[in-house]
């Protein structure tokens, strides 16, 4: 018999007549007996996969039959350089051809296509009659006899080097690794070979397996593996830069999955309802990807392919409630969590397991339609803030499991069925895609109740209009100024850095790197938005030529702020990033010219760039221009009525006092602090706003008439307000989603004031502070457990200080129960804190009654000795006119995005057509078109 040649990869395929995934499940009890006996020198050498069982349980007489052997075929054209590129086609598509549903870049094309490598789609599949050429190659298989242990087999194949020839199980086949951390990775094309860990540094790992509650258990509908059976739990001493150096690893690492999708939820202090919302979206999305039996990348087994990781900020900050969600669905077992390893300091928490039940947002248990899902809980010992969370991501575990797409999700945000899948088709469509934005909705309650709230209201209309006209605009230039936390996916090769270390996650991750060190205030601000940076980065990559785009059909629910104090403070984040990280681009433009974008796309970079600019200098202004426009609007109350005055300097005086109580409202309090200063202030300017509004429309209707040149101008200001929310309305309807327009306009119109003064105010007067404004959060104690993990006189690993939870059943029916109570969270404040409120309060009103005072009596003093009036007004009808000319030009990309996206849509149409043969454009004769029917 021949061996395997060395550095050839061995591919083992077992005959079998039945391979049905339930009769797995119920193997007898001689090969599961046999199975627990031989699984423990299996793990020790990597060996931890799904389908471990199936190479046993598929003979189910073993045990009365020991000479009884298992044929393995072998394919041996497979070199250590990995398997070679082959091309993988979504949906009905064939293999004689691509169009746009064919996966276009999960091959990298700078590996070489080895001559050896063959398609391995048909090999390994159970119970397959062969035909007679691949019975002959049985004349060179190896043959092994089933009483042997499956780690002998395993050593067998390895190389010299002790690397083992073994590959992964999501090639549509059953395959899996004998020698991690061994193993040289294999990926299709885009590969990364993991170096090997010290043998030092693996054996102090603290890495445990625990059985999960019985509870859950007996609901399962799949046992046969540890990977639902077994909580795995890790304790990471290392920094997240140093994991994969020091030998950590996944349970999805060691079975050598092929990663298409890593999706990573961020958390910090929400409670169960926003985690279960997110976490069972997701899960629907992933039985979506199972769903689409005809694609050659998804398919029942899609769910091997995807890994959701759940990130926590604070092991003390995380929610009560949250714990007890995932201790319900087997994932957290608080009892395992080590606070020490050998004298280090624990920095994260790491729980696996593959769950497949999941509880929605009604805390209602749900199996039906869903399949299991690969689910990492990485609970950080302290509070780092999400950009950590991120860096855990990004450097600790996408190396790992390196991933095609990463999604970013936010917790609290509900994912359509669909999203995850249209995300991922972006990346396949289109080679050059870094990014995508998904599209942000907002939460609207039942039957849309929260609408009533005007707060809620306004931001639903904001979202709605930035996804119809902004979001598509920036798509078709290609760069998109941020991609939402709430919902966003990137391509892991994208944000590697370049060989000298700089690059997109290089930029991204200064931000935490300066968190404790002397930095300015642009910098500072800057990276309160440092998503942005990211896209940028990304866009500007030295020789490259990546891209952003949106994708409308993958949407994500979102709950947004309620009250003012929370709806300030995240405003004032946003903005002071959003307008530091755009005057970084600005000031950045250059790196645009050392890509290899075309000269084309350079262009297109520019007028974004100028547009950009344009939106810069309004925002700049907007105070100024609101007030402005406030005063002309108004003051046309001087000529419809006699004492128009008297109602003219009330309102204009009354704004003056509001825009000045604003600034030093903001200078002196929290929004939490002063929550009815800034509620007055709000109200006041909506009145203001609303008066100029309806002056000038009565004024423009009396005046249509009037030949006089500054009627005229009035009459100009008018249609061009009526012409920009026109165009919103037209854009809305040409999306096929209107309703905004009639149940969210309203509420938009009168907070707008807000948006413009209360919001620009607050952030300008607190660029000093540079916090994230997170929400209210509990203080609790941490729990101490010390684990010591050392090497015993027999060689085997000891670990000392470990007490292993005996009554998990029993705790799994408590927390289960207390699920269902109603949570309710009780606000704890900081003495000292409330104290500074307090003084900074009292200190406010004193100020701004001395200032008032002042500033009143000026006014009057002012009023009573001049007089203006109206005259030709050229600025304000050059600034309403050019908010017009923006909203058209928002319109007209927006249009074009639309045009775009169908026009791909019908050619994708009919190349599908074509292929199916039923794409004919009959031959139509001048003298008779219609001959040959009858």
């Amino acid at each position: 018999m021949e061996s395997p040649k060395r550095n050839e990869r061995v591919v083992i395929e077992i005959d079998s007549e039945n391979d049905d995934e339930e009769r797995m499940a119920h193997n007898n009890d001689n090969t599961i007996n046999r199975l627990n006996n031989n699984k423990h020198s299996a793990e020790a050498n990597g060996v931890y996969e799904s389908d471990f069982y199936d190479l046993y349980s598929n003979n189910n007489n073993t045990k009365n039959s020991p000479n009884k052997t298992n044929n393995l075929r072998f394919s041996e054209n497979y070199t250590n350089t990995g398997i070679g590129p082959r091309p993988d086609f979504d949906d009905d598509e064939n293999e004689q051809g691509r169009d746009d549903d064919e996966e276009s870049d999960f091959n990298n094309k700078s590996v070489p296509v080895n001559e050896l490598d063959v398609d391995i789609s048909n090999v390994g599949g159970h119970g397959t009659n062969y035909d007679n050429e691949k019975k002959e190659s049985m004349d060179r298989l190896r043959t092994v006899s089933t009483k042997s242990s499956f780690t002998t087999y395993a050593k067998s194949l390895e190389d010299d080097d002790g690397s083992t020839i073994f590959s992964g199980d999501t090639f549509d086949n059953t395959r899996f690794p004998a020698q991690h951390p061994q193993l040289k990775y294999v990926r299709r094309g885009n590969s990364t070979v993991r170096p090997k860990p010290p043998k030092k540094k693996a054996t102090k790992i603290l890495t445990l397996d625990n059985p999960i509650p019985k509870g859950i258990l007996e609901v399962l509908p799949r046992r046969n593996s540890p990977e639902f059976t077994e909580m795995r739990y890790t304790a990471c001493t290392a920094d997240p830069n140093d994991c994969v150096e020091e030998g950590y690893s996944l349970r999805f690492a060691d079975m050598n999955r092929e990663c298409q999708i890593a999706v990573c939820i961020t958390m910090y202090n929400e409670d169960k309802y926003c985690l279960a919302r997110t976490l069972h979206s997701i899960m629907r999305n992933v039985s979506y990807l199972c769903k689409r039996e005809k694609s050659k990348v998804w398919g029942p087994n899609g769910w091997k392919k995807v890994q959701v990781i759940i990130i926590s900020d604070g092991r003390a900050k995380i929610n009560k409630g949250s714990l007890d969600y995932l201790t319900s669905l087997g994932i957290y077992q608080e009892d395992m969590a080590k606070s020490t390893v050998n004298g280090q300091a624990v920095k994260a928490h790491i729980f696996e397991l593959t769950s497949q039940i999941s509880i929605d947002d009604e805390l209602n248990y749900i199996s039906k339609d869903l399949v299991p899902v690969q689910i990492v809980f990485c609970l950080k010992e302290e509070n780092q803030k999400k950009i950590n969370s991120h860096r855990w991501l990004f450097n600790a575990f996408c190396p790992i499991l390196d991933s095609t797409v990463v999604a970013l999700v936010d917790v609290g945000t509900r994912l359509n069925d669909s999203a995850l899948y249209h995300m991922w088709k972006a990346f396949d469509m289109d080679s050059n895609v870094a990014g995508v934005a998904g599209q942000i909705k907002t939460m609207k309650g039942k039957y849309g109740l929260k609408l009533l709230n005007p707060l809620v209201a306004s931001q639903n209309f904001e979202y709605k209009m930035s996804n119809i006209l902004d979001k598509p605009l920036e798509s078709v230039f290609g760069y998109i100024s941020v991609l939402p936390g709430a919902l966003s996916a990137y391509r892991y090769r994208a944000l590697k850095n370049h060989p000298d270390g700089t690059g997109p996650l290089h930029s991204y991750f200064l931000g935490e790197n300066q968190e404790n060190a002397n930095r300015d205030v642009f910098t500072a601000n800057m990276y309160l938005a440092e998503d942005r940076i990211l896209c940028w980065e990304l866009v500007a990559k030295r020789d490259a030529k990546w891209i952003l785009k949106y994708v409308k059909e993958a949407t994500g629910e979102t709950d947004v702020p309620e009250e003012p104090p929370e709806f300030i403070s995240q405003r004032r984040r946003w903005l002071n990033g959003a307008m530091f990280a755009a005057l970084y681009a600005q000031l950045h433009f250059y790196q645009i010219w050392k890509t290899k974008h075309s000269f084309i796309r350079k262009f297109f970079f520019h007028l974004e760039f100028f547009y950009q600019l344009v939106q810069f200098l309004f925002s700049w202004f907007s105070i100024a221009n609101f007030f402005l426009t406030f005063y002309y609007l108004a003051g046309s109350m001087n000529v419809i009525i006699k004492h128009g005055i008297v109602l003219f300097t009330f309102f204009k005086y009354l704004l003056i006092c509001t825009i000045c109580a604003l600034f030093i409202i903001s200078m002196g309090n929290r929004p939490q602090g002063a929550n009815h200063l800034f509620i007055s202030s709000m109200v006041i300017l909506s009145i203001c706003s609303t008066y100029a509004l309806i002056t000038g429309l009565v004024f423009s209707f009396k005046t249509l008439k009037a030949t006089d040149t500054s009627y005229h101008v009035f009459l100009d200001v008018v249609v061009s307000l009526l012409s920009t929310y026109g165009l919103y309305a037209f854009t809305s309807i040409m999306y096929l989603d209107p309703w905004h327009i009639i149940t969210s306009i309203v509420q938009y119109l009168l907070m707008l004031p807000t948006f413009v003064c209360t919001l620009q105010i607050f952030a300008f007067c607190n660029t000093h502070d540079v916090s994230w404004g997170t929400k209210g959060s509990t203080k609790e104690q941490k729990p101490k457990s010390e684990a010591v993990v050392k090497e015993g006189p027999d060689g085997q690993t000891v670990i000392t200080g470990t007490e292993w939870p005996q009554d998990i059943d029993k705790k799994y029916i408590e927390i289960r129960n207390r699920l269902k109570e109603n949570e309710v969270v009780k606000k704890k404040t900081d003495p000292v804190e409330k104290n500074n409120d307090y003084y900074r309060d009292v200190r406010t009103r004193i100020v701004m009654l001395w200032m008032l005072s002042n500033l009143v009596m000026c006014m009057i003093v002012t009023q009573v000795y001049a007089a203006d009036e109206i005259s030709n007004n050229k600025y304000l009808a050059f600034v309403l006119w050019s908010v017009a000319a923006l909203a058209l030009f928002r319109s007209f990309f927006s249009m074009t995005f639309l045009f775009l996206q169908y026009l791909r849509m019908i050619i994708s149409y009919k190349h599908k057509l074509e292929r199916n043969g039923s794409w004919r454009i009959p031959k139509l004769s001048l003298s008779n078109p219609f001959k040959g029917k009858q």
